[in-house]
């Protein structure tokens, strides 16, 4: 591990290289995929696919002030305001065949879940459409168990037939080896994130939500690729260094300890910064403890029974948990990481993360008598989102937990 510098290994597995990666596979003949986050990008690694992730483009283009020309293209389009930012984001994004980085190649192919984003099935049917893609729609119906192993072992048909679509529409086929190296590279990269989770149960907490809501990327967009693996051992391994020193972003000390629930606000994560600069600090989230990485039973990947271990982590779905599951979660981290207070993003963007916070809410004051402080607005469109006032509520929100204190 000490021959891993993290800087060399950032700049290969930044936003910007990712997009520089993918023109040279694409200009090298690889065929393009058009694909939502959430797919076994393991497969597509391992059968030399270039994956587009256009949901991940609209967050990085938010969160860098470059998203307003893909809302303008949507909105020459007819699209509401009302309908999902990631989808008129990357819908215009498609549509102008252009990101905040530069052109993308044409696709060649499309592929999507119709359970993970509700607006999947229509927002891909809108790209099949535009480009006269080949598209396949992977099937996961929705369930409050999707644990259940008849439930697990549908999804692995319906990876295999991912396997058979590309292999159907493009030269690209399936070698053992390749798909073997794919997942041992993604079970380490997830093993690292993990790993790097755990190091904020320690008080002071490390890491800085804003920093890790852009170190995700690769665990979204590159699994299977060796440096995405190099990256997260490096980047734990310097988490583990500054745990040791007791470094801390929260500004003066780490004094209070917070969950972040819901997707990044990723066009001001300045709020992110100015809880930071009170003192305080977020300690865990869904977003970056349960949605990506391993998420299998035993937290890593069984490299005997591939498609049956990427059926199993692709069905743990945070959305497919009914309420009282999700707040078994909440339950436990505000008992390890020593948690004081809760942080919710009311997102009109993804109902699906939005729905049930209410009632969670209600099962944390009920249980721990954690103060809340609720923000409401949109994940990757600026529109009616005030700094000024969302500074005001944090304001608030700290004479409440001061107060707790005295």
């Amino acid at each position: 591990m000490a021959d891993l510098d993290l800087k060399a290994i950032q700049k290969r597995v930044s936003a910007g290289a990712s997009y520089r990666k993918m023109v040279a596979a694409a200009e090298a003949g690889a065929p393009v995929c058009v694909a939502s986050a959430g797919i076994p990008n393991e497969i597509m690694h391992a059968m030399g696919v270039c994956p587009i992730y256009p949901e991940s483009l609209a967050a990085i283009s938010a969160g860098i002030g470059k998203a307003e020309a893909f809302f303008d293209e949507s909105r020459a389009h007819a699209l509401s305001s009302i309908i999902c930012s990631y989808t008129r984001c990357g819908l215009g994004i498609c549509w102008t065949s252009k990101t905040a980085f530069g052109a993308i190649p044409r696709p060649d192919i499309a592929i999507t879940d119709v359970n993970v984003c509700g607006l999947h099935l229509t927002w891909w049917a809108y790209m099949e459409d535009h480009f006269t893609l080949p598209t396949f729609y992977m099937d996961m119906p929705a369930t409050t168990d999707p644990g259940a192993p008849e439930y697990i072992d549908y999804y692995e048909s319906q990876v295999r037939e991912m396997v058979a679509f590309v292999e159907r529409t493009t030269s690209r086929r399936l070698d053992t080896d390749r798909l073997h190296e794919s997942l041992r590279s993604s079970d380490l990269a997830g093993h690292y994130w993990k790993k790097m989770m755990e190091l904020r149960r320690h008080r002071p907490s490390p890491m800085s939500f804003r920093t890790l809501a852009g170190q995700i990327l690769p665990l979204v967009t590159a699994l299977g690729d060796p440096d995405t693996t190099d990256y997260y051992e490096a980047l734990y391994h310097q988490y583990l260094a500054d745990t040791k020193e007791c470094k801390t972003p929260a500004k003066g000390g780490e004094k209070y300890r917070l969950i972040w629930d819901g997707i990044p606000i990723w066009h001001h994560l300045q709020v992110i910064n100015y809880f930071e600069e009170k003192g305080a600090n977020f300690v865990w989230e869904p977003y970056t403890s349960l949605n990506w990485g391993n998420k299998t039973r035993t937290g890593r990947l069984d490299l005997d029974r591939p498609f049956h271990t990427l059926a199993e982590k692709y069905t743990n779905v945070w959305t497919n948990k009914p309420v009282a599951k999700r707040f078994e979660y909440f339950d436990q981290a505000i008992r390890d990481y020593e948690v004081d207070g809760l942080v919710t993003f009311s997102n009109r963007s993804c109902r699906p993360m939005s729905m049930g916070q209410h009632e969670l809410v209600q099962l944390v004051t009920e249980r721990h008598g954690l103060p809340v402080l609720i923000f409401e607005g949109d994940q990757a469109d600026p529109d009616g989102f005030s700094w000024a006032d969302a500074r005001t509520r944090v304001d608030g929100f700290f004479e409440v937990l001061e107060a707790r204190r005295t």
